[in-house]
């Protein structure tokens, strides 16, 4: 309370001079106007003191503290941010070489499959080649075979159509004793 009366000794100090030059300049003072004032003014500030002051006080307490919770969640949440940012930035720096390992890998699969399927080709060709040596040999021994049976037949057709005409009965006694011998050989 000592300030506030304070203030009040100070503006009717100046309140009085005031007046006092207004009465120098032939003006009559309105002392009743003035006193209101001043009382009026004593009035405000002793209910501004005791009532509003220290509401205003706690508001701007509680405002300061929740300009500073915020402050400092915001400060939080920007270092947080910058961490994640640090982070994908890292992953993104290391993302090219994951990619190149990633290729290069692949590259690598590929030429394994591609190996792969052309020993498998190979094998299948060289297993084709075979078979079809194999159906070539058949079919050249089946072709070997009937060409001997055919010879064999037009021999014997041109033996039969020339026996006759140049065998003597004695020819044919040894070939008869020759199939005979051979007959009991076996």
């Amino acid at each position: 309370m000592t300030r506030v009366a304070a203030v009040l000794v100070g503006l009717l100090w100046s309140s009085a001079a005031l007046a006092q030059e207004i009465e120098e300049h032939g003006h009559g003072v309105p002392w009743h106007k003035l006193i209101f004032s001043a009382v009026n003014l004593a009035i405000f500030l002793y209910i501004l003191r005791r009532g509003a002051w220290p509401a205003l006080r706690n508001w701007a307490a509680e405002r300061r503290g929740k300009v500073a919770d915020a402050l400092a969640k915001a400060d939080r949440a920007r270092r947080e941010a910058e961490a994640l940012r640090a982070e994908w930035q890292q992953r993104l720096d290391h993302l090219g070489a994951e990619l190149e390992t990633m290729l290069a890998q692949a590259r690598q699969d590929i030429a394994l499959e591609r190996d792969q399927i052309l020993a498998a080709a190979r094998r299948a060709a060289e297993s084709i080649r075979r078979d079809a040596e194999r159906t070539a040999a058949s079919e050249l021994r089946a072709a070997r075979e009937q060409l001997r049976a055919e010879v064999a037949a037009q021999a014997l057709a041109i033996a039969e159509r020339l026996a006759p005409q140049r065998l003597t009965a004695d020819d044919q006694q040894r070939f008869i004793s020759e199939f005979v011998e051979q007959v009991e050989q076996r």
